[in-house]
């Protein structure tokens, strides 16, 4: 039968699949979005697209990937060995031990974006060949970690020849949650409307015969509201007649009246018929007919004869395998069971499908919504199905799968290994939940030692939630307890504690003690990385330690320990401290094999640390594009792993490569959306507070960037840490006597500028007695400010960092002119521009080239114009496709889609004026 009245909605369907896209059909149940989804499919068939259909089912909601799994599995398991290596190409590694099953050795436990990208690349990798559609029907009733690999791919569809079409109801509650909306947002969506009267009486005569009158037309539309479902199924049920017709009686009554309907039929055809639909709702499409009739009771033959008849009465679709007409018809049928019956149906179907050697999620999918009874059996499948899905990559399923057997609950003796279980799932999953769950099971404890254990997964769990005070205090409690017992334990506990503590100013001073005490432990693995990285903190921040004496053992216990960090969140300071003493090349290598081994194992933390020090180490040197695209690698590793706790150091490095770029309405809308109150006096705090400084500074708001500048020095205050804090590594002296200065405050900003020079000779790092002393050049002005300008210059010719260079470059030429030295202002000037350029500095280039004219040179090379005008994204792509990179080498490596690499790619030859990527390596 046409579709009828639906020539819009099918029209935006050939154009969306014409020219790829994403396509949402949205309403109420029987509105016919199956049907548009059908003939979709029926059109991409013919036009020979490749087609992958799924399905959600109410069922399998709780079956980490069951979507993905329905779209890819058996086209991977299928696939040649060539063909299969083809897809899983690249970062599409990350998605095979998912739909193999075979498990990738060294992965990591949190590998939850590896799959998401993964399996975006894969659906990549497929439409490399020919067009590719994905159909998703009732994405309402999606598994989550489906869901947000839909979401993550929905936005990066446009340049593919690739698909996505979702049907969903409006009204159900996932139809509102994050992913959906997501997908929504991309997409164009289609809502299909009620039927007319016109409509319905077609339908009824074309079902009925010509002879139906107008009165029955209109009672069937009338009862049916329009809605093409429920018309269909007043026709089957063979019950309509004038006298029962009320205007939109099902739709009004909704559920009840289609369950007393469906149900009505099922029992005509036999006493036994209801048992057995409602067993076969049970399992849900796709499940065996042997299964189902056992749940019902009944023998094979018996079941094969009342399946068909199912078929001929249009409650099934098919019944081999079985498959309902409608979602809605087992949704009904499903209803006509009492609640004890239901339950009484899934567990049978679950140690049905266990026996039979199922996979545990589909086992789960079972147990998860029949109510908690103290079963221990179901509480044991519902641990395999959680570490099944933590394994696969859907932490928040495992975690939420734990929840569910500790409801159970487990037998006594189990409890708090459970416990365990679900905190570990949750830390994975970024939930706060983990802390009270450890709680709970460490009081469940009698033995001090295994207490102790607990604690210390509760002091971590803290600290990668980034509640490094709370951390502190847990560890002191289990030291406590444990005192003597277990040295090891001890130092584990002293090493966490110390490494939370030297980040937050609320316990700082109670921890130097204890670090003096792991002085005097053996220490090896973890613990002692932890504590080198301890010992270079308080370096750094507290004894005023010179440079190389701050960098030696970081550098040695960074060489002694393992790429893959035993504690992602103990190894971050002690990477950024190692580059903040300017031990680059030590710093760079460290983060090479970290690249390396996140890259291999998928770790979701060790992807976001790895790349969010990767940027602050470009940023240093500089190297503004590749800061840039490292800084937006890590946000979309935090993005997609929902791990907001990371986004402060993050924001903070794209802001100051906007603001060097130029762009300071992004570097203002980064910072905006951190919180500017109200956080715990930490490190963190404090580098936000000269971020802002920095910015306000740009802006031309002196008196604003001063206050900034000086609330982050204020954190640094002895009543706030219990000693001096050392303040010189956020330059916020710096920035804030450049402040005065605008203000015409000159004297005190000599002051600030010779109070940070002086920490900074004491320190002996190039690049920071470099910006040290071209604020205290800047300060002075005259022939001792030029001294001092020229001291810069030379110092940073030292150093790596060559934007501090270029900058101190163009004040010096800056100040030559002014003193009428036009001509040896030329070449710092001219130096200068060319390193700007080479930066991506936009600001700064502008400047030198309005201070060379100055001079009376002519900067005429407008290849460098070009260059100039290039963003940090737009050079970084540039780069690489100069090196001779393809666009699909590229997109990987910047963890983008191809689209946005053509993108770029097109604005850099239009802005450079040149045809193509052959004349990249001249221009650049």
């Amino acid at each position: 039968m046409d579709l009828l009245e639906r020539e819009g909605e099918l029209a935006a369907v050939e154009a969306i699949i014409r020219r790829g896209g994403v396509l949402v059909v949205e309403g109420g149940a029987g509105i016919g979005k199956t049907s548009l989804l059908g003939a979709a499919c029926e059109w991409a068939a013919r036009a020979g697209h490749d087609l992958l259909r799924a399905r959600g089912a109410e069922l399998e909601a709780g079956f980490a990937f069951g979507v993905v799994r329905q779209l890819f599995e058996r086209r991977v398991r299928e696939a040649e060995p060539d063909l299969q290596k083809a897809l899983f190409a690249g970062p599409a590694a990350a998605a095979r031990p998912l739909l193999t099953g075979e498990l990738s050795e060294g992965a990591a436990s949190d590998i939850s974006f590896a799959v998401l990208h993964g399996l975006y690349w894969l659906a990549v990798n497929l439409a490399a060949t020919r067009p590719v559609i994905i159909a998703i029907d009732d994405a309402h009733w999606g598994d989550a970690p489906s869901l947000r690999w839909l979401a993550y791919l929905a936005p990066r569809v446009e340049g593919l020849r690739l698909t996505l079409l979702v049907a969903l109801r409006a009204s159900e509650p996932a139809s509102e949650g994050a992913s959906l909306m997501a997908v929504r947002a991309q997409a164009i969506v289609v809502r299909p409307s009620l039927l007319s009267e016109r409509a319905a009486a077609k339908v009824v005569r074309e079902l009925l015969g010509a002879e139906a009158s107008d009165e029955l037309c209109a009672a069937a539309w009338q009862k049916s509201g329009g809605n093409p479902f429920y018309l269909h199924e007043l026709l089957r049920g063979g019950q309509l007649s004038l006298a029962n017709a009320g205007a939109g009686e099902v739709v009004a009554h909704g559920d009840v009246e289609l369950v007393r309907q469906v149900a009505g039929r099922v029992r005509r055809v036999a006493r036994s018929a209801l048992p057995l639909a409602q067993a076969l709702a049970v399992l849900g499409d796709g499940g065996e007919l042997r299964h189902a009739a056992a749940v019902a009771g009944l023998e094979m033959d018996a079941a094969e004869r009342l399946a068909a008849s199912l078929v001929r009465v249009e409650i099934l679709a098919e019944d081999n395998p079985p498959r309902f007409l409608h979602p809605v018809v087992r949704e009904a049928v499903e209803a006509s069971l009492a609640s004890d019956r239901r339950d009484a149906a899934h567990r049978a179907a679950a140690r049905l499908l266990h026996a039979d050697g199922a996979s545990p999620g589909m086992v789960a999918a079972h147990l998860v919504g029949v109510r908690p009874r103290g079963d221990a059996w179901v509480a044991a499948r519902l641990r395999e199905a959680a570490r099944a899905a933590i394994v696969s990559g859907a932490s928040q399923d495992g975690a939420e799968l734990l929840v569910r057997a500790l409801a159970e609950p487990p037998p006594v003796g189990q409890r708090v290994e459970v416990l365990r279980e679900a905190a570990g799932a949750e830390i994975l999953a970024g939930r706060e939940a983990a802390c009270g769950h450890l709680e709970q099971a460490a009081d469940l404890v009698a033995d001090p030692l295994e207490r102790a254990a607990i604690w210390l997964e509760l002091a971590e769990a803290h600290a990668n939630l980034y509640r490094w005070a709370e951390a502190v205090d847990v560890c002191q409690r289990a030291l406590a307890e444990l005192g003597g017992n277990d040295p090891d334990l001890a130092a584990r506990l002293e090493a966490e504690m110390v490494i939370c503590g030297l980040r937050d100013a609320r316990r700082a001073s109670a921890v130097l003690p204890v670090l003096d005490r792991l002085a005097t432990r053996r220490l090896a693995g973890g613990t002692a990385e932890a504590y080198a990285i301890a010992r270079g903190l308080t370096g750094l921040l507290i004894s005023g330690l010179p440079a190389h004496q701050v960098a030696l053992p970081l550098q040695k216990a960074f060489e002694l320990s393992r790429p893959r960090a035993e504690n992602w969140d103990v190894r971050l300071p002690g990477i950024i401290a190692l580059i903040y003493t300017e031990a680059f090349a030590a710093a760079g290598a460290t983060l090479a094999t970290m690249l390396s081994e996140v890259t291999r194992s998928g770790s979701a933390r060790g992807l976001h640390v790895t790349y969010v020090t990767l940027a602050l180490l470009k940023l240093r040197l500089g190297a503004l594009p590749e800061a840039d695209a490292d800084a937006r690698v890590a946000l979309r590793v935090l993005q997609g792993a929902e791990f907001p706790q990371g986004l402060p150091l993050v924001t903070m490095v794209l802001a100051d490569v906007a603001m060097e770029a130029g762009d300071l309405d992004e570097a203002e809308a980064l910072l905006a959306a951190l919180p500017s109150h109200g956080l715990p006096p930490s490190t963190p705090a404090m580098a936000l507070g000269a971020a802002r400084g920095r910015l306000r500074l740009a802006q031309g708001r002196p008196a604003q960037a001063l206050a900034e500048f000086e609330s982050s020095r204020s954190l640094t205050k002895p009543e706030i840490w219990g000693f001096e804090m050392r303040d010189n590594i956020l330059q916020a002296r710096s920035g804030a006597a450049l402040a005065c200065l605008r203000l015409g405050e000159q004297e005190r900003a000599r002051e600030l500028a010779i109070s940070e020079l002086a920490d900074a000779r004491a320190f002996g790092a190039p690049r920071a007695l470099g910006v040290a002393l071209h604020a205290a050049g800047l300060a002075h002005g005259g022939g001792r400010g030029l001294a001092l300008l020229e001291e810069s210059v030379a110092v940073l010719r030292e150093s790596p960092a060559l934007l501090d260079r270029a900058h101190s470059l163009a004040e010096l030429g800056a100040a030559l002119r002014r003193l009428g030295r036009r001509a040896a202002a030329r070449d710092p000037l001219a130096e200068a521009l060319d390193l700007a350029a080479r930066c991506g500095a936009r600001p700064l280039a502008m400047r030198l080239r309005e201070e060379l004219r100055a001079t009376g040179a002519r900067p005429r090379s407008e290849w460098r114009s070009g260059v100039e005008s290039l963003t940090p994204s737009e050079l970084r792509v540039a780069r690489l496709a100069a090196e001779g990179r393809t666009n699909r080498e590229i997109a990987q490596e910047l963890y983008v889609t191809m689209k946005t690499v053509e993108s770029h790619l097109a604005r850099v030859y239009d802005k450079l004026d040149i045809a193509g990527r052959a004349e990249l390596p001249r221009v650049l």
